[in-house]
């Protein structure tokens, strides 16, 4: 009952962010606007198959279904296959960090410098190495646009990698510093277990739950990263919908396009937390 409560919270705030740019009206504030605006776009969601958008170039209109599904789609192929690879990159990290304090220190250095580093900087760095390696080879590693012809997916997810690798090895990281210090690791080292089967019998459950209580935090980050290297790569996602389209009803069905998906994970990482631990991170 309270996961419905919150999703249609959630939802009617997504609804009032979507009009509120009517708000501001011919360069002033206009009230009377924004309530016709809400009006106007409730009575559009009623009659789905009647919504359009017009492409500001060529003025031409086209319905929103189905056209929106495949930059949804692409969006979405990004965004959960760098939050699912960072996942996997970082618990191999997290082994390798709790088997060497050498290796833990070193890591900790470059994910320290990658933290500080704003997109809009290491971004161009990696587009110019690629230029410069196809300058030099002839040989294209991978598409860091997108064009008509072909959508670039992989040099996004790439890229994208970055912000959750580095908020996850550092959440993991504060994890590991406290399963250090439980008295249950000093038990087990006593009964004969090495670190590789006490990290994987005890410390990895303990990570992921830990990793999974903060995992809200590290999503919202991946995504507001996504609508920038959207734009930034010219990818043909849902951040179009967004900042080109941005009607209050297509904003809305966007905005709601992107949430459903996101709060799917966080429900299935809270029954997950919930099953270890016996409470909710919601």
């Amino acid at each position: 009952m309270k996961n419905i409560i919150n999703i249609s919270i959630t939802i009617l705030m997504l609804f009032f962010i979507a009009c509120l740019p009517s708000l501001f009206h011919d360069q002033r504030i206009d009230v009377p606007y924004l309530f016709i605006a809400i009006k106007d776009t409730f009575y559009s969601l009623l009659h789905p198959n009647t919504i359009v958008f017009e492409n500001l170039k060529s003025g031409v209109k086209h319905d929103i279904f189905p056209f929106i599904f495949e930059p949804w789609v692409n969006s979405m192929t990004i965004l959960f296959s760098a939050l699912i690879i960072s996942l996997l990159f970082s618990l191999i990290i997290a082994f390798l960090m709790y088997q060497s304090q050498v290796f833990h220190d070193i890591v900790m250095h470059i994910n320290r410098v990658l933290s500080i580093v704003p997109d809009i900087f290491y971004i161009p760095v990696f587009i110019s190495i690629i230029i410069f390696i196809y300058l030099k080879t002839h040989v294209l590693i991978f598409d860091v646009a997108s064009s008509h012809e072909q959508n670039a997916v992989i040099f996004p997810i790439l890229l994208l990698l970055i912000i959750p690798i580095t908020n996850s090895i550092t959440v993991i990281n504060q994890l590991l510093i406290a399963e250090r210090e439980e008295s249950y690791v000093s038990f087990a080292r006593s009964k004969g277990l090495n670190n590789k089967e006490i990290f994987y019998r005890h410390i990895l459950k303990n990570i992921l739950t830990g990793y999974f209580i903060n995992f809200k935090q590290i999503v919202w980050m991946t995504l507001s990263s996504l609508l920038f290297l959207e734009r930034l790569l010219n990818v043909f996602g849902i951040s179009v919908f967004i900042f080109e389209y941005n009607t209050p009803v297509v904003l809305f069905i966007s905005f709601l396009m992107m949430y459903i998906p996101i709060r799917l994970l966080f429900l299935i990482s809270d029954l997950y937390t919930r099953n270890t631990t016996g409470r909710s991170m919601s």
